[in-house]
């Protein structure tokens, strides 16, 4: 067998890299003022840019950094562990500037790693937030970490993730915490329920807004849960077109825009607003709940589908002949992943605040609260029981409220301010109070929590 000779090889070793050199150039010669340069540059170019492939910021990195000289030698991942070890020093030592810093050198290598957007984010809103004693600084960090990850859908356009994660800070993180209301008059002061307070008791902090709203996050000045459900949504069609999550179960994660408008009325109802606008929000936030998440078709598993909102026996018939199974398949599915939302409780909690009773009986309990802050105890004490009296007559016709947290711990509220008052103004204790029974039935779990509460707000008098 005859062998190539030395020189032989070479040259064709030689033909072989110029073959290959041609498909590279194809691809990556860049554009120039006389060329569109090769399919790479022309994929980067601003009508192609949603496809993610120009890392322009990459060049930001400090160039006399340890990290460049990683880089530049192809050692990106050991660049991005080294300054994640810087990171964890700096916030162990609370360096939190240099946080910041390192943490947008390493999105800078990593840009389409969603975990560091998510994780950074997520770090930023809740444990550097944390660390701050003046609410108006843990603020500020909570939408530093909002605006973290929004920066990243700048490199990860059709993530479905990163949306929501923004979402669920703007809605959760500011409508949960134990400092919601100052966070909610931060966010939009311009909302019906703030109508009266000075410009000192609203508004975004940060001197550079003069007591407006931050508009990098809500240029819209809606509430934050509102606020939240443009986030939400935008995730749900980046789902819905194809593009994966793998955050949680689907059917959890596309409730998060449909719930948006019934947390932000419960936050109304709890802030003091109860008038025709709130009543009109509870009816629109009811026709989402059924006609929007309830039609969602979702894959059980087990070869069909399902929806939420199946309102007779002749729904579920229907929808079982369509895909050929048994009806109690259908109704057995149907049962399951209702439960996971707790998508029957959010209906009838829709529908019962819609009406002008409820918002009656949730406004007298509210306001025997504020009498009872003036030490108006015998006037407080009047509207407590009268609150508690409606709640009653509404929980006769929606006996499915009576056993969710909101509403149990709602009637608790109103019973241990009035057993108080009666304490304070040397009363017997009274055992013919509206609701009492579920002071009773939760006298060992609801009750000592509700009590640690109130003695923290009110300082145990």
């Amino acid at each position: 067998m005859n062998r190539l000779s030395s020189r032989q090889r070479k040259l064709v070793y030689f033909v072989a890299i110029l073959l290959l050199l041609i498909p590279i150039f194809i691809l990556g010669r860049p554009a120039s003022r006389d060329s569109q340069g090769g399919v790479l540059a022309q994929l980067r170019r601003p009508q192609g840019q949603e496809l993610g492939l120009s890392e322009h910021n990459l060049g930001r990195v400090d160039p006399t950094s340890a990290a460049m000289n990683l880089v530049l030698l192809g050692m990106r991942g050991v660049a991005v562990n080294l300054l994640w070890m810087d990171y964890i020093k700096q916030q162990e030592t609370k360096n939190w500037a240099q946080v910041r810093s390192t943490t947008e050198s390493i999105t800078m290598l990593q840009p389409h790693y969603l975990q560091i957007w998510r994780y950074h984010g997520w770090n930023l809103a809740y444990n550097v937030a944390a660390e701050w004693d003046d609410v108006r600084d843990r603020y500020y960090w909570i939408k530093e970490g909002a605006k973290f990850i929004e920066d990243g859908t700048e490199y990860n356009r059709f993530s479905p993730e990163l949306n929501f994660e923004i979402g669920r800070i703007l809605g959760q993180k500011i409508g949960i915490a134990d400092e919601w209301r100052v966070y909610r008059r931060y966010f939009n002061p311009d909302g019906r329920q703030y109508e009266g307070l000075s410009d000192s008791e609203k508004g975004d902090p940060d001197p550079r807004y003069r007591g407006g709203v931050d508009p990098e996050l809500n240029p819209d000045r809606l509430d934050n849960f509102l606020a939240a459900r443009k986030f939400y949504e935008k995730a749900n069609d980046l789902e819905g077109r194809g593009f994966a999550q793998h955050l949680m179960m689907r059917h959890i994660f596309r409730q998060y825009p449909y719930r948006c408008r019934l947390d932000n009325n419960g936050l109304l109802n709890r802030e003091g607003y109860y008038g025709d606008f709130v009543l009109n929000e509870w009816t629109l936030a009811q026709r989402d709940w059924i006609d929007g998440y309830g039609q969602e078709l979702f894959a059980t598993g087990e070869g069909f589908s399902v929806n939420m909102e199946l309102p007779s026996e002749v729904h579920y018939s229907r929808l079982a002949r369509s895909q050929g199974v048994e009806v109690g398949q259908v109704r057995r599915m149907v049962r399951s992943f209702q439960n996971v939302v707790n998508y029957r409780y959010w209906r009838t909690r829709a529908l019962s605040e819609s009406e002008p009773q409820t918002a009656e009986a949730h406004q007298k309990l509210f306001e025997g609260e504020e009498l009872f802050k003036q030490n108006e105890m015998t006037k407080a004490r009047a509207m407590l029981v009268e609150g508690l009296s409606r709640l009653d007559e509404v929980l006769g016709r929606y006996d499915d409220l009576i056993s969710e947290d909101l509403t149990v711990e709602e009637a608790l509220w109103g019973l241990l301010l009035i057993k108080k008052i009666d304490e304070l103004l040397e009363r017997p204790p009274a055992d013919d109070l509206p609701l009492s029974g579920l002071w009773n039935r939760h006298l060992k779990d609801k009750v000592p929590t509700l009590q640690f509460d109130f003695n923290r707000r009110f300082g145990g008098l």
